[in-house]
């Protein structure tokens, strides 16, 4: 997307700026009838602006009003009433996106369209955001590979910050938030002004929780090792260890000219966080709580340009840069973590990363506008102490081409794109403990190569003004990462030794969709089928064996399942896939008061090679909304009551080959879970003070104090789902 010359000063002045977040000018636009301009995507097409219902893929965006009604610090939470989107969740800050039953490393997130890198090897790595730091968030459902290369097999999450304010004198936002479960607090502000040439934003954010809290219901406390098998909980009431402190920072400045424009952003997050885990001496001594501590730190320079070369062609050059460091200790919360640093059971892990992206945008040639573009990637992973996953570097280049073309009632959408990869660890001294002591790799597959091809071809069919039909087609690709090739050690944070496969090959996916679309002025609905062939995939699952924890008499060696300190051993394998679903969302405004909005999601994942099911998909689930938007009232605008009613059916584990699986016959927890029905109330509304605006809003989550435990909870195998939850926040925009 970009200006031209004879648009960019029009486009400047109508600017959505940092302060347009909180949704006021959409709520401004509703009372005084002034003109908006529509919603418009940006993630799924380099060339041009379009409405998300106008794009061949599924695409949502969560913006205003509606974002700032679910922030929070678990960026799956937010994105989960998107239909074909879960929660792979821990707790009440850590949640990853699920993208049609694919996670982790299937889903690219992106930070302002640019990489971004979390080391995303544990089913508990949360994406390094802060959301309230964002403008707005793009989910693009389906194959993504030709313009965002490997990762991109599911779909693509792009987090996006405000458009630099230029021409603007200095507004801003106040918020703060409080949720009563887990005693979380959270302040922001964000600030931006700028000149005609010049614009400058910043933005500060600060989330603390305390241990989360679920029903007081029957559990296993006091069950040992040798205790019958059962599925009650383990701990209710006040959950240990799941405790948080997060504080992110954002500034970007902007300039521009005739010539175009040149953006530098900085974005910082850290977080301190700590997990769950359980512990028994021996076979006969009650299971207590065991922390696992984790710090992080991830800094993000980006550097972006859009260049006119001529009136009709830009220039697209783009930098960023990436710090992100881990560290983990085993069984110290991260309060007391410290102590043991330096040692090999503190992991510490620092990645650097370099992306680097020249694109350039050519004009209208016959019906078609398009992007070529050339990418290159550098990556170094350092293991400092710890053995999860060793020192190692992965290269990337890659070429690609993107076309769009409006032809009668036709959008259409294609692209190839080829991806070379080399991934390398050394076999220097670095790595003696996974040459030597493991032997997961030798100088035979210590570095391996993958080139790829990919392409898509999407349309859009409007039949009028109502009615459109849009499909897809797809093959998409993702390499192996370093840590599925070359893992060997203790993952403190899902309790389990790991190990890597040196001899993956690259998954390649064929995705199709087809979408049927109708619009009204009262009534919206998308109905999409997909199904998504993936071949070589790569899963880590259970072997079915144990081996004991670092720092034990019987460190890294199989040992029964009742030796104190044993963890399960998952690996890295690999089968043919398939995952097929159904994805529908309706809302229809009935009169001035009333609406409703539905998502319906039906999802089935099953592994071809092998006849089963795949693991960790999500369950069927639907979810339903009733509104009321009341008059007016005591200086109160814009208000909005919510009803709302998430329904998910029960699931079963697909056996061994489900990570979790060990929890089905053990003395507590359960892989399987049964329906649950789960209900929320919300409210919302804005105040006019004099040149501010003051927006409140109130919900409450889980709201008969439900216990439940959702398939895609990693704390499954401990407790329940979250309880009951008061969540008030407010924003004062100025």
């Amino acid at each position: 997307m970009h200006f031209t010359k004879n648009t960019l000063a029009a486009a400047l002045a109508g600017a959505t700026s940092i302060w347009a977040s909180n949704g006021l000018l959409a709520a401004q636009a509703e009372t005084n009838s002034e003109t908006v301009l529509p919603s418009v995507t940006v993630t799924a097409s380099p060339v041009q602006n379009h409405e998300t219902l106008a794009l061949p893929t599924q695409v949502n965006r969560l913006a205003t009003q509606d974002k700032m009604a679910v922030e929070s610090g678990s960026l799956g939470e937010m994105l989960e009433t998107i239909p074909g989107v879960n929660n792979q969740s821990s707790g009440a800050q850590s949640g990853k996106p699920v993208i049609r039953g694919m996670s982790g490393n299937r889903v690219k997130v992106l930070s302002n369209g640019q990489n971004t890198d979390y080391q995303a090897y544990g089913t508990r790595h949360n994406p390094n955001t802060e959301a309230y730091l964002a403008e707005r968030i793009e989910v693009v459902r389906g194959t993504q590979s030709v313009l965002y290369g490997s990762e991109a097999v599911a779909g693509v999450v792009n987090v996006i910050q405000a458009q630099i304010p230029y021409g603007e004198t200095l507004k801003g936002e106040l918020a703060s938030e409080y949720n009563s479960n887990n005693q979380e607090k959270f302040l922001g502000i964000k600030l931006g002004a700028g000149s005609d040439r010049f614009g400058i934003i910043a933005g500060f954010a600060l989330r603390e929780g305390d241990n989360f809290t679920v029903p007081n219901v029957s559990s296993s406390e006091g069950s040992s090792p040798s205790s019958a098998v059962g599925d009650k909980p383990l701990f209710v009431g006040e959950v240990p260890n799941t405790n948080f402190e997060n504080r992110s920072g954002n500034i970007g400045f902007g300039y521009q000219g005739d010539w175009g424009q040149v953006e530098l952003r900085h974005t910082q997050w850290n977080s301190k966080q700590n997990y769950l885990g359980v512990e028994a001496e021996d076979a006969t001594s009650v299971y207590e709580a065991l922390a696992t501590g984790q710090t992080l730190q991830n800094d993000e320079t980006q550097l972006s340009a859009e260049l006119f070369v001529t009136d009709d062609w830009v220039l697209k050059p783009s930098w960023s840069h990436t710090r992100n460091q881990r560290e983990a200790s085993h069984d110290l919360p991260y309060e007391a973590m410290a102590a043991e640093k330096g040692t090999e059971e503190y992991l510490n892990l620092l990645v650097r990363r370099d992306d680097f992206k020249l694109a350039i945008e050519h004009p209208q040639w016959g019906a078609f506008k398009g992007e070529l573009g050339v990418e290159a990637t550098e990556k170094s992973q350092t293991l400092i102490s710890g053995h999860l996953t060793p020192t190692a570097t992965e290269s990337k280049r890659a070429i690609y081409l993107f076309e769009e073309a409006n032809i009668d009632q036709w959008l259409v959408q294609l692209g190839v794109r080829y991806d070379l990869h080399q991934v390398q660890a050394p076999l220097d001294g670095s790595n003696v403990h996974f040459v030597d002591e493991m032997g997961v790799f030798d100088a035979s597959n210590n570095s391996r190569d993958f080139g790829v091809w990919s392409g898509s071809l999407g349309g859009v069919y409007s039949f009028n003004s109502q009615w459109s039909l849009a499909g897809n087609i797809a093959r998409g690709f993702r390499a192996p990462t370093i840590f599925e090739l070359y893992a060997g050690g203790e993952h403190g944070g899902v309790q389990a030794f790991q190990i890597g496969n040196p001899d993956l090959k690259a998954e390649t996916a064929l995705n199709t969709d087809i979408s049927l679309r109708w619009k009204t002025q009262q009534t919206q609905m998308v109905a999409t089928v997909y199904q998504n062939w993936i071949d070589n995939y790569i899963y880590l699952a259970n072997t079915g064996l144990y081996r004991g924890t670092e720092g034990s008499p019987n460190e890294g060696e199989v040992v029964a399942s009742n030796t104190p300190g044993a963890v399960i051993e998952m690996q890295a394998q690999q089968s043919n896939a398939v995952i097929q679903g159904l994805e529908w969302q309706l809302t229809h405004q009935w009169n001035s008061r009333w609406s409703s909005d539905l998502a319906l999601e039906v999802i089935d994942g099953q592994d071809s090679k092998n006849n089963q099911d795949l693991a960790l998909m999500p369950a069927n689930n639907v979810r339903l909304n009733l509104n009321l938007t009341p008059q007016d009232a005591m200086g109160f605008q814009k208000q909005r009551w919510r009803l709302g009613v998430k329904l998910v059916d029960s699931k079963k584990a697909a056996g061994t080959y489900e990570p979790f699986s060990q929890f089905d016959d053990l003395p507590f927890g359960r892989a399987s879970t049964e329906a649950y029905a789960l209900w929320s109330l919300a409210y919302q509304g804005q105040v006019k003070l004099d040149q501010q605006t003051l927006q409140l809003g109130a919900t409450v989550e889980n709201l008969f104090d439900t216990d439940y435990v959702d398939f895609m909870d990693t704390y499954k195998g401990y407790t329940l789902g979250q309880g009951r939850n008061w969540k008030l926040w407010m924003r004062l925009s100025f």
